[in-house]
């Protein structure tokens, strides 16, 4: 758990702050919409949507990296990632055309039993 981890887990930590402040900004926006304040507070509601999704998403890191624990086990989780060993590009490639193989096999199978069974229910509920 080198420095470059713990980089990687403040940029981690910033864009999920960036997250929650969109979503808590559209939350906000939509429930503004829907009780009327965005045209009852036109001239301050905007103000408060963005100050409180900014509040939002820095609450979000201060409860991230409020617990030393929880900072550890994230730290632990990248160093545990960078031990993966990754497939090459070429076996990605080969493994994910083999898997549209299968899916396309499989789709041709099951539209033909779903022609075959709505036949069949034609036949005899007609």
């Amino acid at each position: 758990m080198g420095k470059d981890d713990a980089t990687w887990l403040n940029i981690c930590y910033v864009l999920f702050a960036l997250i929650a402040a969109y979503i808590g900004y559209k939350a906000i926006a939509t429930a503004g919409v829907q009780f009327g304040w965005t045209e009852r507070y036109d001239e301050w509601f905007p103000l408060f949507n963005n100050v409180s999704s900014i509040v939002l998403g820095g609450l979000a890191v201060f409860w991230l990296r409020a617990s030393v624990d929880r900072r550890e086990y994230h730290l632990s989780a990248i160093s545990e990632v960078r031990k993966v060993s990754w497939p090459s590009f070429e076996d990605t490639k080969k493994m994910t055309i083999i898997v549209a193989v299968v899916v396309a096999i499989f789709s041709v199978i099951l539209s033909i039993f779903d022609i075959v069974w709505a036949k069949i229910l034609q036949f005899v509920l007609p």
